[in-house]
Parts: C-alpha cells; structure tokens; sequence
C-alpha cells in the first residue's frame, strides 16, 4: 500500500521522504479548497519535491462557477512543467485536464459519485488516463472492499483528517469580524447548533468560500492491514490544521512501532472511524414509514389521491380488478381511522358516469367526511 500527504513547506518534503513516500501532494492557493501556497511557493517546493525523486500531485479541488473556471484553466499551462499529476474534483476541470494535457488524472470521489457503476464510468471515460479514485468516507469497509476489487482504477481513502460536513461558496464568517479581512486570509471558528447541545464544529473560511468540519477527525490507521488485504491502493494523511509532527506518530503505528491506543490518546483530536465499520444512516427509513399503511395485500384497491371538501375524492386504483359501482369500500385513514362507504357515484377522469372503472386508472367518488389524501382504500 503507498501513501501520500501534503506538504506546506520545505521541511514537510524532507520528513516525507525520509518515510519513502513516493509522491506529495501541493495545494496552490487559487486552485485548492485549502491550499495556500503562491506561484513562487509552489515552484519552490515542486522543484526540491522532484530533487528528492518525488512525483508531484496538484490539487485542483475548488468547485468552479464559469466566471471562475477560465482564468483557472489560463493560468495552468504555466503550472505544468512542474506537475507530474493533475488530482481533480470539479467535473468540468476533469474534462478540460482530459483534454488539454497528457498528464496522468486522480479524481476526487468523496462528495459526487458514490456508487459503484458511477465511479465505472468516470475510468471508463478516462480509459488509461485515469491512475486512481479517491472514495469517499460513507463508505462502510464491505463497499471499500467491492470497489477495490471491481473497479479498473486503484482506490485511495483518507487515512487520517478532517471529516467535511458542509461547504458554501458563500462567506459567512466575515460578516462577523470587524477588520478587513485580504484576499488570501483565513478566518477559523467554532460552531455550536442552536437545536442541539452538539458543539465544537471547526469552521474555515476562505477565498473559496466557508467549510464546516466534524468535531472528531477520522482515522482508520488501526485498520490499515485490512485495507491493504482488500486490495486498497493508497492510504492519505491530511495534517493540514494539525502539526506535521504527527505523521511521525502516525507512521509509528503503521510499522507496528507504537499502539494505536497510544498514538490516539496523544493526538490533539478526538478521532472516529465514521461510517468505516458500517453505515446506518437509512436506518431511520423504515421507522418514518406510517405502519398503517403498509399492508397492500389481498383486498386493497388502491391510494386517495385527492380529497375535495363537499365535492368528491380522487382513488388511483391499483388493483387489476378495478372498482365498480356496486362495491362497497373500507378506507383507512393515515392515523388508522377506518371509514365504510358504499358508492352512490362513480366517475373517470373524463367526468363521465360509469358503472366500473379499470385498474392502473383513476376513479372519482363522492367526498366521504374525515378521508383524507394518502388514506388507503380496501374493498369492504
């Protein structure tokens, strides 16, 4: 398994080096979500990473409107010779690197496609020049694994960082500070939610807009061995709000030199391992489904689709039986009333009077007081 991490200065190439890495990646300030180096910063530390025989990954991650994308995409070809790979989230930018380089592509996939047949797609697309995936963190490990082994591309996952919950363009922070704030400053936070005792919520805001981050940090550096087993091809480090020293610690655990228990109670944040060992964020799903209404077996007809004070209710009828005059019907209220009517008119959509109407159609009755719209009809 390789990894790989960023660098912000001189010192950060050197430590990563020492630890055989074999690439780094470099977050130019006008193309990066975080990034804050200059051009000069950026040809500096690209020409000391390829001294050291490391191979440079440019991020471009920011989310680009057109206004902001073409004096991007001018200005990147001056940006070239010093890259060995182009690491892209914006689709658009994906397409425009596709088609105005020949360097090879790593496309993040953390907050687009998250399912199997889109990320085929997206190295599909790229055929060979697509060199790796960046999957996202809702990810649970029997995912990671599947994907790992059916996609044609390598896979990547955060190792260690910080877990993104919410980004606007917008800047939201600056309203709330009093100085002028420059083009290239940063403003830091915490965030609190007023509807939950939850508190601590790291929030950056820069040139590209504001971020909000999970009070805990994710790491799954004790897992490292059952991600290479499941075939993952690169682990990341992202130490950019934390001191580079930790990547020492980090990689301490890795070579089985320190426990993981130690290295987590002398990291400054709290860590977690989100959704990694598994995801049950539809769990809820079932529970917001009115039990009442879940039986349609056996004498149901069909669903109220429109109730009309006074006039009359609509009934898509789903069963192939249809609905006559002559039937008599049980309809089940949302809150589990039940209501028994027999029908003294009968319409279809064309407002003509009928002795029966189809299924898979739409039948108009009298209106029935207390039925309302979802209330499930049975025949009585």
């Amino acid at each position: 398994m390789k990894f790989v991490t960023y660098a912000q200065n001189l010192n950060d190439l050197n430590r990563i080096k020492n630890f055989g890495f074999n690439e780094v990646i470099l977050g130019h300030i006008d193309f990066s979500r975080f990034g804050k180096l200059s051009d000069e910063e950026f040809y500096q530390l690209a020409e000391r990473a390829h001294d050291l025989d490391l191979r440079v990954v440019f991020e471009w991650d920011v989310l680009m409107t057109e206004e902001k994308f073409h004096p991007l995409a001018l200005r990147l070809p001056n940006l070239l010779k010093w890259i060995d790979v182009l690491r892209l989230q914006d689709p658009g930018a994906f397409e425009w690197s596709l088609n105005n380089t020949q360097l090879p592509l790593q496309f993040i996939a953390e907050n687009g496609n998250h399912n199997l047949r889109g990320l085929q797609e997206w190295a599909d697309y790229a055929h060979d020049r697509l060199e790796r995936i960046i999957l996202s963190l809702e990810l649970p490990k029997n995912k990671i694994e599947e994907y790992c082994q059916q996609l044609k591309v390598p896979c990547e996952l955060l190792g260690l960082g910080r877990i993104l919950l919410f980004y606007t363009p917008r800047l939201l922070l600056t309203p709330l500070v009093e100085e002028k704030i420059s083009y290239n400053q940063e403003i830091a936070a915490i965030g609190e939610s007023e509807e939950s005792p939850h508190k601590g919520f790291p929030i950056v805001e820069n040139r590209h807009g504001t971020f909000m981050f999970h009070i805990k940090e994710f790491c799954v550096l004790d897992h490292h061995a059952e991600l290479s087993a499941m075939g993952l091809s690169c682990l990341r480090f992202d130490l950019r709000w934390t001191d580079f020293s930790y990547l020492d610690a980090a990689m301490s655990v890795l070579k089985n030199e320190k426990s993981f228990e130690q290295f987590k109670m002398s990291f400054p944040q709290d860590l977690m391992k989100g959704f990694y060992l598994t995801n049950k964020t539809d769990v809820l799903f079932p529970k917001l489904k009115n039990h009442r209404l879940q039986n349609r077996q056996g004498d149901y007809i069909g669903e109220v689709i429109e109730a009309e004070k006074g006039s009359h209710l609509a009934i898509y009828v789903k069963n192939e039986l249809g609905l006559k005059k002559s039937d008599r019907l049980k309809i089940l209220h949302p809150k589990g009333e039940e209501f028994f009517i027999n029908i003294y008119s009968l319409r279809n959509l064309a407002l003509e009077d009928v002795e029966a109407v189809a299924g898979d159609s739409v039948a108009i009755i009298q209106y029935a007081t207390g039925v309302w719209v979802k209330s499930h009809v049975f025949y009585a």
